[in-house]
């Protein structure tokens, strides 16, 4: 997922396990995204933002992830990209039926006893939830949920190549972006460590497993439609988030303190999402390393440093 193993055969076989993570100011420190191989973010409730942290390079991540939370629409699109296995604690009625419908492998905390769910940390309930990654592998390969770890033809959201070339592309420094008034992150280039260093409200974010700042070494925007739904409401009363991600659209590209603007499609929802250069129309391929792909309406703010 990340191209570090490019010569790898095994991992043709493993399953990704996607872990639904969330990003509450209040819940803050997160725990394992710095351990995972691709970091998914999209918007949720108040386009505040949620993640999907994926593993699958690593024999062991040793530790438990999480704060774990509840689905969202997003998860069937991008089951459908990734074909892993989902792993969340609830949602709502009309989002599990979406799921279901598109026959998105999962497993749900909130209903189903697996032990590899435990309640932890320093926070009240509902963001006390952590997910044994280890634990839930064995079980994939081992025990009960072979079943549903049987996803034929996982795939690889981007292509790699250890040898690429980048284009020029531009000087960039730092990209922050917002979703709405109240809602602002992004990353700051750092020479020293060679990747992206996040930062959420101005603030610089930590993995409080690692102890490091959260990092990457592409950060990828996908700007796509969104649908805000009054009729579909969360507990505290906010509409939920509907993302197109099968259509087309524009994004920008962040690798190594360069800047690019790109191209996306997807066609169908049987495709993987298909990254162009703007200027040239040429496929995107990424260097070896972290991809943190972060999904934003379109009317977000984006700007560079």
């Amino acid at each position: 997922m990340d191209g570090t193993a490019l010569d790898d055969p095994s991992l043709a076989e493993r399953v990704p396990i996607i872990a639904q993570i969330e990003n509450n100011p209040i819940a803050r420190p997160p725990s394992g995204l710095n351990l995972a191989d691709l970091v998914i973010e999209a918007p949720v409730e108040g386009d505040t933002t949620r993640f999907m942290a994926v593993y699958l390079c690593r024999d062991q991540v040793d530790a438990s992830v999480g704060p774990i939370r509840s689905a969202r629409y997003f998860n069937a699109d991008l089951y459908q990209q990734l074909r892993g296995l989902t792993l969340h604690f609830g949602g709502a009625g009309k989002v599990l039926f979406r799921l279901d419908q598109s026959n998105v492998k999962r497993v749900n905390g909130l209903s189903e006893g697996w032990y590899f769910f435990e309640r932890a940390g320093p926070w009240g309930a509902p963001h006390n939830v952590y997910l044994d990654v280890d634990a839930v592998r064995i079980e994939m390969e081992e025990g009960g949920l072979k079943d549903r770890a049987d996803i034929s033809g996982q795939r690889a959201p981007f292509e790699f190549d250890a040898d690429v070339e980048m284009p020029d592309g531009r000087d960039v420094n730092s990209v922050n972006l917002s979703t709405a008034s109240f809602w602002h992150f992004g990353w700051n280039w750092s020479a020293d460590a060679q990747r992206w260093l996040r930062t959420d409200g101005g603030v610089p974010n930590f993995d409080k497993i690692t102890g490091d700042r959260l990092r990457a070494r592409t950060i990828l925007v996908q700007v796509v439609r969104q649908d805000v739904l009054p009729n579909e409401l969360d507990p505290g009363g906010y509409p939920r988030r509907l993302q197109y991600l099968v259509d087309e659209g524009d994004g920008m590209l962040y690798v190594d303190g360069r800047g690019y603007d790109v191209k996306w499609s997807r066609g169908d929802t049987k495709d993987l999402t298909t990254w162009t250069y703007a200027d040239s129309g040429e496929p995107v391929i990424l260097p070896p390393g972290k991809v943190w792909w972060t999904i934003v309406p379109r009317g977000s703010g984006v700007s560079e440093g």
